[in-house]
């Protein structure tokens, strides 16, 4: 048998050629045994972009306790709603506006007053807040579900009873309705018929359902 020298010799180079494509090929899907584990893979950002979540300004209604500490000063502590002109009332200070700042910005705001006012030199000042007290009426006595609940403008003395499930068969005709001190006797039965005024309630108002026995 006759063998072409050129024909081997080509057939060779392309062998050899084929078999490096496919190395660098491998190279690049399996990893160098010499590379540190993990540093062939991509990177992510060292310093991601992250937006944080906005916190908001205290405003009116929210209830809010501030606790001042110094040294070996006992603590002084504060807990007050904030009023319609955005003030609340601190021990030593008086009224501090602290409507429209945050939580934080609050805190340094009442830090520096304490300060400049020479009752601290480096007062160590924690605001917890932020929550709005929703208005409440509270509804007791021969009802179906007692405590308190939310508020609504125009809610009536009878819509009020009727959303605590209506009163219970230990219920007279009676009901009584305390407001800033001021006590009422209503005729429920009255009510019900028209033949009496259905009165607003406020928020704050107590309401207790009387029994028949009373």
């Amino acid at each position: 048998m006759k063998f072409n020298v050129h024909h081997l010799l080509a057939t060779f180079l392309a062998a050899s050629a084929l078999l490096g494509g496919c190395a660098s090929i491998l190279e690049i899907f399996e990893p160098s045994p010499n590379l540190v584990p993990g540093s062939w893979a991509p990177r992510l950002p060292e310093n991601p972009d992250v937006r944080t979540s906005t916190v908001r300004p205290l405003r009116q209604d929210d209830d809010v306790q501030v606790t001042v500490r110094a040294g070996a000063v006992a603590a002084i502590q504060a807990t007050d709603i904030v009023d319609s002109y955005g003030n609340i009332t601190l021990p030593h200070l008086g009224e501090f506006k602290v409507g429209g700042l945050t939580s934080s910005e609050a805190e340094r705001a009442i830090r520096d007053a304490y300060v400049k006012n020479g009752l601290f030199t480096t007062p160590e000042v924690t605001l917890i807040g932020g929550t709005r007290v929703e208005p409440e009426y509270f509804i007791t006595g021969a009802i179906n579900k007692k405590g308190g609940f939310p508020y609504k403008d125009g809610i009536t003395l009878w819509q009020a009873i009727v959303a605590a499930g209506d009163i219970n068969e230990f219920a007279g005709g009676k009901v009584k309705l305390v407001r800033d001190g001021v006590t009422e006797v209503h005729d429920l039965n009255r009510i019900k018929k028209s033949k009496a005024k259905d009165p607003l309630l406020r928020p704050g108002d107590m309401v207790e359902v009387l029994e028949s026995w009373l």
